[in-house]
């Protein structure tokens, strides 16, 4: 199956974020795929904002609250003109099956012979309309699904949710393992930097003998 195009909306959101973390000095890799994790969530904002509060304190110190706010407020306008967006799409498609199927109903028995242009409006028309038909068939299939297809679909809901939790987790872990290697790598640095010092000394007590 051809991976789905990445949307405009989401790519927009993704370069504002990958700067936001850049100018905190911090790996947009790790974190930004960690803080994306957060906003894709079934989470309720309070909950968002209180796990983006948990990440940025491993980031930064100063001003948590007014960067988690500007995050969850950037994603959210995201998400609202990714809804408009499907909104005026879908209301596209719909007219345009319209305006086909009156052409339909008033051609004449003779076989219209259509342009290739047409012919392949035509077609992703038709292909899109069979998508809609086939997704309402199957909501409809899942409502009728017995208790045992419901269960499974909880088992392997669940099974997402602690596959992201647990990306989660390894990212606060990564983060915390970076955070206590650069403060042993100065803590080494100072204390080779300790013994020149003494070294020097040392050298310079023994020419003074």
């Amino acid at each position: 199956m051809a991976a789905m195009a990445a949307d405009p909306c989401e790519i927009e959101f993704d370069v504002w974020l990958g700067g936001k973390l850049r100018d905190l000095n911090t790996d947009e890799g790790v974190f930004g795929s960690y803080i994306k994790g957060i906003l894709n969530g079934d989470d309720s904002n309070d909950e968002k904002a209180e796990a983006l509060q948990d990440i940025i304190s491993e980031i930064t110190e100063s001003d948590i609250a007014e960067i988690c706010k500007e995050i969850l407020d950037h994603w959210q306008k995201t998400e609202s003109s990714q809804r408009t967006k499907d909104s005026t799409e879908e209301i596209d498609v719909e007219n345009k099956l319209v305006k086909l199927l009156e052409s339909q109903t008033l051609q004449t028995v003779q076989q219209r012979q259509y342009t290739e242009e047409e012919r392949r409006v035509r077609e992703a028309i038709l292909a899109q309309y069979s998508q809609i038909q086939v997704q309402e068939e199957a909501e409809f299939l899942d409502e009728e699904d017995d208790h045992d297809a419901g269960l499974e679909k909880n088992t392997n809901f669940s099974s997402i949710q602690q596959a992201e939790k647990e990306r989660r987790e390894q990212a606060r872990l990564d983060s915390h393992k970076k955070k206590e290697k650069d403060k042993e790598d100065r803590e080494k640095q100072k204390q080779q930097q300790a013994e020149k010092k003494e070294k020097r000394k040392t050298q310079k007590s023994e020419r003074r003998r």
